[in-house]
C-alpha cells in the first residue's frame, strides 16, 4: 500500500511553546492511523497543520507522494482532507441537510436544487449506514448524531482523507459501537481516516498502525498487531499509572435529597419526571444513561441553572429549591458542566482568571467591603492548581482559550474541586481528556470522597461509573428507572435499563 500522507520533519511553534519537534509520520491509504498522547502532546497542532489550519515553521506535506502546501482549511478541502474537530461547528438553526450542503449547494437555473442535495446526501448516508433525519432542526439531535453530520459534511465536499479529533468523546458506549462500524465501512470503500484519541482501549480495537507523541515529539510507532495497551500508556506518560485509592465505607448521613423534583419542557430541554434520590457525606452517585436523556436537565437543576416546578431539594434537610447558582456556591455545590466551553469557562480571560471565576469573591482573593481582587493570592492559587493538576500553559495569565481541550478541562476541575466544596456536580468530568490525567482525576475524585464531600458523577463512560461509584442510577427520558449497588449490578443490566428494558423484558 502506498503512503497517501507523509509529514516530513513538522516543526512548529507558538509563543512559548514548542507544539510540534520535528515530527514525522506516513499513514497508509485505506487505513486507520491512531495518533495518540496526552494533552498537550502535540497531535492536534499536527493535524492542524495538515488540515491548513496552521502553517509549520518547518517541514514538508506530501500527498500521494507530492508535496502540497496548505494555506487554510479550504486548501486541504480541495485536496480531499477533512476535519471533524472535537467541538463542532454546525449551525444549530439549520436542517441536517442545510448544514450539510451549505456553501456548496447544488443549483439548477439559479435556485437551490433540494431534490439533487437529498438524493445525493441520503445516497451517502445509505453507503455508510448513517441514520439521520435529514429535515430536522441539527441543533436538537444528540451529540453522536451532530458528530455523523460533521462527517457527512466532509464526505459531501469529497473528502478521502477523514481527520478526526476525539470522535468518541461526547458518544455513549452504545454509540462508539455504531461509530466504530461506520468507520470500517469508511475504510472499506477506500477513505483513509486519521484518528486522534487517549482511549487505548479503543485504539486497540480500531487501529492499523499507532504512533505516540509525547512533549511535542513522536516517541513510539507500531502495528496495533505488535502492541498493547500497557505499552502505548508507558510510551504516553513515560511511566505506568496509580491504582485507584481505597474505598472508605459509606456513613449514610444525607447530604442532599432529591424528592419527585419535576420540571417542564423549556427551551428545547427534556422534561424531568418525579426524580427521587439522596446522596451521603463521603458517597458517589453515579448517573448513567444515553446522552440526550435528561442528564444535562438534571444536572442543571441540581447546580441552581434550572428551577423546578414540583417537588423540593434538601440540603442537609432544609429546603433550598428556591436558591440560585450563586446560592448554592455559597453553600458549597460545585459544578463541572459537560459543556466546558460554554459554561465552565471564559475563552478569552487569562487561566488565573477562570482558575477563581466564581470564587473571586472569597477569601485570600478579595478583601475589604469593596472586595478589591488580591492579584498576588489569585496567581499563589493559580500556580498551585497548575502544578497539582500538571496543566500545561506557557503563562498562567496566558488567555485559557490557547490550551488544549484537556488543559481547559483541568482548569475547571481544580477550581471546582479544591474551595472546599460540600458536594461535587461532576458531568463529564474526564471528558477530552489523558489516561494518565484521568487517573489523577479519578484518585482525586476518590480522595475527596474518602475525606467526606459528596459527588454525583454523571458521565457517558460506563467504565468510570463503575470505577468511581458507590451506587448506580440509570436516566431514561427524563426519569430514574433505577438506582442500584455499583457491588451487586452487571454492566449488562445497566445497558439495558440505559435502553430502557428490564432484565425481565429482556428474556
Amino acid at each position: 500500500m502506498k503512503y497517501v500522507v507523509e509529514m516530513r520533519d513538522i516543526t512548529k511553534r507558538f509563543p512559548g511553546v514548542l507544539a510540534n519537534d520535528c515530527v514525522s509520520i506516513s499513514v497508509k491509504k485505506g487505513t486507520v492511523f491512531c495518533l495518540v498522547g496526552e494533552n498537550g502532546a502535540g497531535k492536534s497542532t499536527l493535524m492542524n497543520i495538515l488540515y491548513g489550519m496552521y502553517v509549520s515553521d518547518s517541514g514538508q506535506i506530501l500527498l500521494n507522494g507530492k508535496p502540497v502546501t496548505f494555506y487554510s482549511s479550504a486548501d486541504a478541502i480541495d485536496a480531499g482532507i477533512g476535519m471533524v474537530h472535537q467541538h463542532f461547528m454546525i449551525s444549530p438553526e439549520l436542517t441536517v441537510l442545510e448544514n450539510i450542503i451549505l456553501g456548496n449547494e447544488p443549483v439548477r437555473k439559479g435556485l437551490i436544487d433540494w431534490n439533487h442535495a437529498m438524493e445525493t446526501v441520503s445516497n451517502l448516508c445509505s453507503k455508510y449506514d448513517f441514520r439521520i433525519p435529514l429535515l430536522e432542526r441539527a441543533g436538537s439531535l444528540p451529540m453522536g448524531t451532530q458528530q455523523k453530520v460533521e462527517i457527512l459534511k466532509i464526505l459531501y465536499k469529497g473528502a478521502d482523507i477523514i481527520i478526526l479529533d476525539e470522535p468518541t468523546a461526547v458518544l455513549t458506549p452504545q454509540e462508539t459501537e455504531e461509530f466504530f462500524n461506520n468507520m470500517k465501512l469508511l475504510t472499506d470503500s477506500g477513505k483513509t481516516i486519521i484518528f486522534i484519541t487517549h482511549k487505548l482501549k479503543e485504539v486497540m480495537q480500531v487501529a492499523d498502525e499507532v504512533v505516540v507523541m509525547r512533549q511535542a515529539k513522536l516517541v513510539h510507532s507500531t502495528l496495533k498487531s505488535k502492541t498493547g495497551i500497557e505499552v502505548l500508556a508507558y510510551h504516553m506518560v513515560g511511566s505506568g499509572f496509580a491504582d485507584i485509592l481505597p474505598r472508605k465505607e459509606v456513613v449514610h448521613n444525607p447530604l442532599i435529597s432529591l424528592e419527585n423534583v419535576s420540571t417542564k419542557l423549556q427551551m428545547g430541554k427534556m422534561e424531568l419526571k418525579n426524580i427521587s434520590f439522596c446522596v451521603s457525606h463521603g458517597e458517589i452517585l453515579g448517573i448513567a444513561g444515553v446522552s440526550g436523556n435528561g442528564q444535562k436537565e438534571l444536572s442543571d437543576v441540581l447546580a441552581g441553572l434550572d428551577p423546578i416546578t414540583s417537588g423540593d431539594i434538601l440540603w442537609k434537610g432544609q429546603s433550598i429549591k428556591d436558591t440560585d447558582r450563586k446560592d448554592r456556591r455559597s453553600l458549597g455545590i460545585s459544578y463541572i458542566s459537560e459543556d466546558r466551553k460554554g459554561e465552565s469557562l471564559c475563552l478569552p480571560w487569562g487561566v488565573d482568571q477562570n482558575c477563581v471565576a466564581g470564587y473571586h469573591d472569597k477569601e485570600p482573593f478579595a478583601t475589604g467591603i469593596l472586595k478589591r481582587i488580591v492579584p498576588q493570592a489569585v496567581l499563589k492559587k493559580t500556580q498551585e492548581y497548575v502544578e497539582q493538576f500538571s496543566i500545561k500553559v506557557p503563562l498562567v495569565t496566558s488567555p485559557v482559550e490557547n490550551l488544549s481541550g484537556g488543559n481547559q478541562q483541568k482548569v475547571v476541575v481544580a477550581r471546582e474541586t479544591m474551595f472546599g466544596q460540600k458536594l461535587i456536580v461532576a458531568a463529564e468530568p474526564t471528558r477530552g481528556i489523558d489516561i494518565g490525567a484521568i487517573s489523577f482525576v479519578h484518585n482525586h475524585l476518590m480522595r475527596l470522597r474518602n475525606n467526606g464531600t459528596g459527588i454525583i458523577l454523571i458521565s457517558s463512560d460506563l467504565d468510570e461509573i463503575f470505577t468511581l461509584s458507590d451506587r448506580i442510577a440509570v436516566m431514561y427520558e427524563g426519569e430514574l428507572v433505577t438506582i442500584v449497588d455499583t457491588q451487586k449490578v452487571r454492566r449488562e443490566d445497566i445497558g439495558l435499563h440505559m435502553a430502557g428494558l428490564s432484565g425481565s423484558e429482556s428474556k
